[in-house]
């Protein structure tokens, strides 16, 4: 009789052993699935999600671009237009235009996503500050400046920049990764032609070799001589300014 109650005393507790090992290994799962969790912030998935489907994510709810900063400052300098070649007479540089350029973004998307993007980065940008900012443009500036006579020369221009800082809220309709709402931070630049005064604009010029002269005006004023080679600031950019603050960056709410 005993021996037999000591068996099934002894098959119960190995029983409950065998309970609890499944159950602490079940419980280590959750934990490990919870830690993968925490460790996980793809920042340019969020992004995308507020686009187009992405594996693991869906599509997002809503995405809120909130602004923290905006820096204005100037951009390093570029040729704008043609090299001029003046002969008898001077040449007047007047308004140039620079190629076009597409907003920046320091998180990598795709194109196609970056332009819907800008939707909502300008919405916000331009309620926030009350000010332009487009996914693609240009700057156009009137030069001014003069190439003398006998002269090769050309115009570059500085451009005013614009650089936006914030955060981009993203709701998703159910958990992703264990939360509704997740949080990306980008930084955009782009050009910004509201504010020219933060633009530098130089005219350069040299004189024609006499090959030049040959080639390039028939050989007339052979014995002419042109002005130095000169560089002179058309427009001075103004110091770089900034508005607002800028964020400490938390991926999840």
């Amino acid at each position: 009789m005993n021996s037999l109650f000591t068996a099934r005393k002894r098959r119960s507790a190995a029983v409950a052993v065998t309970g609890m090992a499944m159950l602490g290994g079940m419980f280590a799962g959750i934990g490990t699935a919870n830690a993968a969790d925490d460790n996980w912030y793809d920042q340019s998935a969020l992004l995308t999600s507020c686009q187009q489907n992405v594996d693991g994510l869906g599509k997002a709810d809503r995405c809120r671009f909130e602004p923290a900063k905006r820096e204005i400052f100037t951009g390093p300098a570029r040729q704008v237009g043609p090299t001029v070649h003046a002969c008898a007479t001077k040449v007047t540089l007047g308004r140039q235009t620079t190629a076009g350029r597409t907003e920046e973004n320091s998180i990598g998307v795709s194109v196609g996503v970056e332009a819907g993007l800008s939707k909502v980065f300008s919405a916000s940008i331009q309620t926030t500050y009350n000010h332009t900012w487009s996914y693609s443009t240009s700057e156009t500036t009137e030069i001014g400046g003069e190439v003398p006579e006998y002269s090769i020369g050309y115009a570059t221009l500085a451009p005013a920049m614009q650089r936006v800082t914030g955060r981009m809220v993203i709701n998703y309709p159910k958990r992703r990764h264990g939360h509704f709402l997740w949080y990306a931070y980008p930084t955009l630049t782009q050009y910004d032609p509201d504010e020219m005064q933060y633009s530098t604009t130089t005219v350069y010029s040299r004189p024609m070799t006499a090959q030049e002269r040959q080639s390039m005006c028939n050989g007339a004023g052979g014995a002419t001589s042109a002005p130095p080679a000169t560089h002179t600031t058309i427009h001075l950019a103004q110091p770089p300014t900034s508005q607002g603050a800028g964020l400490s960056g938390r991926p999840r709410n």
